[in-house]
């Protein structure tokens, strides 16, 4: 009996949901994974076997490459990693027909991984696909196309009506139980909007509110809904949210609390399934639809006081973060990097993360340096002993090229019925175990005859260009972007690197000496 790795691939798109908001039951998240596991315990040949699940949300399903989850599935299963792929049906993998197509009669059967689509009853391993998935897969496609429309044109539709159509419920109204496109003033939560505007026209700065906020206990707006039971854009890591200056502005130019609906201020791009912002000019605003919270003569003055805060021009991007909190730190006085979080509470460990930018600069430009200089090293002995591999790595690709030709025919001998299933695999697995042998040496003979060609030419070119960044004296962006993705600051002064390059961006501890 083959041993399994099963991967349950479960997804739900907006067009897979109501023009409410709410989720259908029977293409929901929960119930596609209970209909797969039911499915696989039911199975004696799945007994015992391993199970992994990808899940996308909230993601069409016209697209692959823009499925993060899919995509790791993909890539798991061209390692070797996942030999059985289980959904619901045809289109949670897919809408478009002929890609959906590619997947099921080249790549899986090539990899060897059986793929079952539950309510569709199809089993590669028992069934052959032909017309019968190929009809399903055309009218999956044409389906997709034409409920993405209609709920297009319904969301249009009440967004003209000044309907209320998100899934999450705004901080400060609740929905109305009689009607959920409807808002009203949460009891518990609108005394707080009301009190920050009020706070505001007072003239407090938004760190001042966030910290008055904090002091007094009361929650974030993203723990509080996550405490109500809402579906919020965060797994975990509640217990380190607070109110910060950002918060406090993003709910200040809200133009809900005056009463107002505007919807339609995203779109999907057809051409990559992405969201992208339409411009203001295009965004669907209707008054006067609940109860205020604030007036709009006051809204328009805050958005004065807002806008007269005109962010510095030149700024730089911050590359740090604490080390307590994951956050990123925040830039004072040009120089001073302190974790907001720490600011905004008191007895806080993040408070102790301080330091001088330049500081930290310094500390990780030392060890790029380090690190250059150990590059450069190995390089230099590397020119010093040119191999000779010309003829070899050519033996090598004619050697891998036979082996390819080989599995080829394996492949065809097995669909034109000459060797069965259990034999295809088993000779499979020896090519492929060969011509991974033969790809490794053929790389290790490439790099060598490279070494040799380029070793008093491009070679060294680059060795140059490596050790031009020895001598310069500050990080610079540059410097950033090619060499480090970032970096963590701890209360003791510890800095942890994590660079854009070997091992995957490894992580590096170091500090201020």
């Amino acid at each position: 009996m083959r041993d399994y790795t099963i991967c349950a691939y479960m997804r739900l798109s907006n067009e897979d949901r109501d023009v409410f908001g709410r989720k259908v039951e029977s293409g929901s998240i929960t119930s596609q994974r209970r209909l797969i596991l039911d499915y696989i315990d039911r199975q004696p040949e799945f007994k015992g076997c391993r199970i992994i699940e990808r899940c996308d949300d909230g993601i069409s399903g016209r697209y692959f490459d823009t499925r993060p989850q899919f995509v790791d599935m993909i890539e798991l299963t061209k390692k070797g990693k996942i030999n059985c792929i289980i959904v619901k049906d045809c289109s949670r993998f897919g809408r478009d027909y002929v890609e959906m197509g590619d997947y099921l009669e080249q790549f899986f059967p090539f990899m060897g991984v059986r793929f079952i689509a539950i309510n569709d009853h199809y089993d590669s391993e028992k069934n052959e696909g032909g017309l019968d998935i190929a009809f399903k897969n055309l009218v999956y496609d044409i389906y997709s196309r034409d409920l993405s429309k209609k709920v297009r044109q319904a969301r249009e539709r009440l967004a003209v009506q000044g309907k209320y159509t998100a899934g999450q419920v705004l901080y400060g109204y609740r929905k109305k139980k009689e009607d959920k496109h409807k808002l009203e003033p949460d009891p518990e939560t609108s005394p707080v909007v009301r009190e920050i505007f009020d706070m505001r026209l007072a003239g407090m700065g938004l760190s001042d509110i966030a910290r008055n906020l904090n002091d007094r206990g009361i929650g974030c707006p993203t723990v509080f809904l996550h405490g109500k039971g809402e579906v919020v854009n965060r797994k975990d890591g509640f217990d380190r949210m607070c109110w910060t200056g950002g918060v406090i502005n993003g709910l200040l130019q809200n133009a809900i609390y005056t009463g107002a609906v505007v919807s339609l201020k995203s779109r999907v791009d057809r051409s990559t399934g992405k969201q992208e912002a339409r411009p203001e000019d295009e965004w669907v605003r209707v008054d006067g639809m609940h109860e205020a919270i604030v007036t709009k003569e006051e809204f328009r003055r805050v958005q004065g006081m807002v806008s007269a805060q005109k962010p510095a021009s030149g700024k730089r991007k911050m590359r740090y973060a604490c080390g307590v909190c994951g956050k990123r730190l925040t830039r004072r006085n040009g120089t001073d990097l302190y974790c907001n979080r720490g600011y905004m509470l008191k007895d806080c460990e993040c408070r102790q993360v301080v330091m001088k930018e330049p500081e930290a600069d310094a500390v990780v430009l030392g060890e790029l340096k380090r690190k250059l200089q150990r590059v450069l090293d190995e390089e230099e002995l590397r020119l010093a002993d040119v191999l000779e591999a010309g003829s070899s790595l050519e033996s090598l690709r004619n050697a891998l090229g036979a082996a390819k030709k080989a599995k080829q025919r394996l492949f065809e001998r097995l669909a034109d019925r000459e060797i069965g299933r259990d034999v295809f695999l088993e000779r499979k697995k020896g090519y492929d175990a060969e011509i991974c042998r033969l790809e490794q040496e053929i790389s290790d003979a490439g790099l060598a005859e490279r070494i040799n060609r380029d070793a008093d030419g491009e070679a060294r070119e680059r060795a140059d260009a490596a050790r031009s960044f020895l001598d310069v004296g500050e990080m610079s962006e540059e410097i950033w972007e090619r060499f480090v993705k970032g970096a963590c600051v701890y209360p003791d002064g510890r800095i942890e690197v994590w660079w854009n390059f070997g091992d995957e961006m490894k992580e590096d501890a170091c500090s201020i000496e």
